[in-house]
């Protein structure tokens, strides 16, 4: 073992160190408790072991008892900053600090009454034993946890100082007391306590405190993930609360504008309208954001031939821009049969809302998809999807904001919305592993791009479901219809089946696209705002046309045997029943194009309420749309009856009208004996027959029927 003097030196370097490593150890965590009383610890301790050194062969009492007062205010301030570290307020310390008390009262006793080498060494090898057994409870009991790594180390080196103190303090009494300063044991502990103590002790601290600012840190992500929880159940719950109202306001609004013939008062009901519907979107957008912030869902990845499936995507999105005149176009270069495996449900959302976007912005002129390959590797592609258009372009300074929620362009706030759109957008690229790109030039229109990485998926998985259709996709299609929901449903039914698909929404609209383009099949609504389906018919028999062989179904909900032979008579080559369905629908569409006529009529369940249509309406909506439609409907269904009564003696038209445009809806909802009801009601109506009491009567059936529906709305929610 080295002598004592060797020792002392090797101490002093070490605790040196150990107090510029504390002095680093506060800079970087100033706001720590304890760390800037930590410094002083082996300040005190090198001024002790300096005045050892300096005693060791002289044996000047004085300097021996100063030198041991400062190594018990060493343990005291190494106590006291690891106790305000820690926050521990409990009665240890002060115990400590009365034995260390005592310690020093019999270290002087055995200095200056009954001089006694041993006895001042146990009188040391006691306060040091308290100050580790009292560091050792605090940090298994209260350190432990949060900081394990620290603890461990303090932990280790506190057990090696106890047990050698206990073993010097009991092995002492078999060593002569002028040996033993030179003892192997006096030895051993000074190396301990003054050289390998200090290191481990610098060690541990800077160990204990990078423990605290990551747990710090975590328990601030901890807190913000609360908050943002918080805050969607906040928007959430809101929004969902300002729905209900929000739907009564439109429903009575618009009740009053059927009802008023008043220029002005028709001008202030359709500006409340606008402004219901405005805030019926917000709401929409604002749970669709909520959402996005709570959901931590995984992906959910399956094989798709991209080109194949972006065309179809496609389909649904191009009647939206022919609504508008507005050139769609799609430039697809990546390899004709690409299979990728990713999450369309997400991709798909996410293309709908940029193109949604740039149709919104654009009044004349093209909205383009440019799908380009970027890189390609043997077992992924990088794709790069550019959504185009001729819109007004957007100010350099407003593009590094508009990904951020609730931020409007100066030409967003001119269209309306909801400042949504794009943030939405951005948090699903983010989901996906890519970001969204904008550039714009003003005046001449906007890019939003993004690049994502796909792996290549199984071709063969795909054909095998395309190898199992046994109908026909491909065709070119005039859809004729005037309501919404009735529109998305067979749009979307129909992109599925790979469809093109061309939009009318009267008559009129209707006969023009029949004289300036050729389809594979139309697919006509029996009653449009401005003329019926047969009127349709008629008027195109007296004009040339490129439809003159194409088959026509009829799109309704009005299936008596006198109407069917009216439809067949008028060259109808089918009859599709709503409410729509899938199968039934894809079935008269394929039959469309043989020699087959099948009366494709839908078998309607004899039920107040037919809980299967909501699955039907989930297929092409948001679960919070179709809980927008319900609610609609709902909040109307009864005002529009009353509005059926007072226009049906003076105004049948316009009732017959109304009652079409409900039974339609209530059919498509699933108010099945509701919606039979009503076009009872309107069938009488048009062969001018008594209907006393009829509406009366649908009233009452109306009420039974939302009694059903409520019951099973509580039985979803539990």
């Amino acid at each position: 073992m080295l002598d004592s003097y060797t020792l002392y030196f090797a101490s002093i370097a070490v605790i040196v160190v150990m107090t510029f490593l504390n002095i680093l150890t506060w800079r970087t965590n100033k706001q720590t408790p304890g760390t800037l009383i930590y410094i002083f610890y082996p300040v005190l301790m090198l001024c002790a072991v300096v005045a050892f050194a300096l005693v060791s062969s002289s044996h000047n009492l004085l300097v021996i008892n100063a030198a041991c007062s400062l190594m018990f205010a060493a343990s005291i301030v190494h106590c006291f900053a690891i106790s305000q570290f820690l926050d521990y307020r409990g009665p240890g310390f002060k115990l400590l600090c009365s034995v260390t008390a005592f310690s020093a009262m019999v270290f002087g006793y055995y200095s200056f009454f009954d001089p006694s080498l041993a006895g001042r060494v146990i009188a040391s090898d006691l306060q040091h034993i308290s100050e580790a057994l009292f560091l050792l409870f605090i940090f298994i009991k209260y350190a432990r946890k949060p900081y394990p790594n620290g603890s461990i180390v303090y932990i280790t080196i506190l057990t090696l100082v106890v047990l050698a103190f206990i073993a010097r303090s009991i092995f002492m009494n078999e060593i002569e007391q002028k040996d033993l300063v030179s003892s192997s044991w006096f030895s051993t502990v000074l190396f301990l306590n003054g050289i390998i103590a200090p290191m481990f002790y610098a060690a541990g601290m800077a160990l204990l405190c990078n423990e605290r600012r990551e747990h710090h840190l975590n328990t601030l992500a901890d807190k913000a993930q609360k908050d943002l929880e918080i805050r969607g159940l906040f928007l959430s719950t809101i929004s969902h609360e300002i729905r209900t109202p929000l739907n009564g306001i439109l429903g009575s609004a618009q009740l009053v504008m059927n009802q008023t013939s008043d220029t002005h008062s028709k001008a202030y009901c359709e500006a409340i309208i606008n402004s219901a519907e405005s805030l019926n979107l917000l709401v929409d957008k604002v749970l669709e954001y909520a959402s996005l912030d709570q959901s931590d869902e995984a992906l959910y990845e399956e094989d798709i031939e991209f080109k194949t499936w972006l065309n179809n995507l496609c389909l649904l999105l191009s009647p939206l821009a022919e609504q508008k005149q507005l050139k769609f176009e799609l430039i697809c270069n990546i390899p004709e049969q690409a299979c990728y495996y990713c999450d369309q449900q997400k991709l798909r959302q996410i293309i709908i809302n940029l193109v949604g976007n740039a149709i919104k912005f654009t009044d004349r002129g093209v909205v383009k998809i440019q799908v380009d390959l970027v890189l390609e590797k043997q077992l992924e592609h990088t794709i790069k999807v550019s959504v185009k258009d001729s819109g007004p372009g957007i100010e350099n300074e407003e593009i590094a904001y508009l990904t951020e929620p609730y931020v409007q362009s100066s030409a967003g706030k001119e269209k309306g919305g909801t400042g949504l759109g794009l943030a939405i957008t951005s948090r699903l690229l983010e989901k996906l592993g890519s970001r969204l790109e904008i550039s714009s030039q003003l005046g001449t229109g906007s890019v939003f791009s993004f690049t994502i990485t796909f792996a290549l998926g199984e071709l063969s998985l795909v054909e095998q479901r395309h190898q199992t259709k046994d109908y026909l996709t491909g065709l070119d299609v005039l859809l004729v219809e005037d309501l919404d929901l009735n529109q998305k449903i067979a749009i979307e039914f129909m992109a599925d089946d790979e469809h093109k698909i061309k939009l009318a929404k009267d008559g009129k609209s209707a006969i023009e696209l029949m004289q300036a383009h050729h389809f594979d099949v139309v697919l006509l609504d029996m009653n449009l705002p401005d003329l019926t389906g047969q009127e349709v018919l008629k008027r195109l028999k007296r004009l040339d046309h490129k439809n003159q062989r194409t088959p026509v179904l009829a799109f309704t909900a009005s299936l008596s045997p006198d109407e069917v032979k009216e439809y067949l008579a008028l060259g109808i080559k089918d009859i599709v029943g709503k409410p729509i369905k899938h199968q039934k629908l894809r079935q008269a569409l394929s039959d469309s194009q043989s020699n087959q006529t099948t009366n494709i009529a839908v078998e309607l369940i004899d039920t107040l309420y037919d809980k299967t249509a909501i699955e039907t309406l989930a297929s092409s909506f948001s679960e919070d749309e179709v809980s927008s439609i319900y609610n609609e409907f709902v909040l109307s269904a009864r005002n529009k009856l009353i509005r059926c009564q007072d226009l049906i003696d003076q105004h049948p038209e316009q009732c017959i009208k109304l009652l079409h445009r409900q039974a339609s809806t209530a059919l498509q909802l699933g108010f099945n004996r509701y919606g039979m009801e009503l076009k009872k009601i309107e069938r009488r109506l048009l062969d001018n027959k008594p209907h006393n009491g009829m509406l009366d009567e649908a009233l009452d059936l109306w009420q039974r029927s939302l009694e059903k529906y409520l019951k099973f709305v509580r039985s979803e929610l539990g």
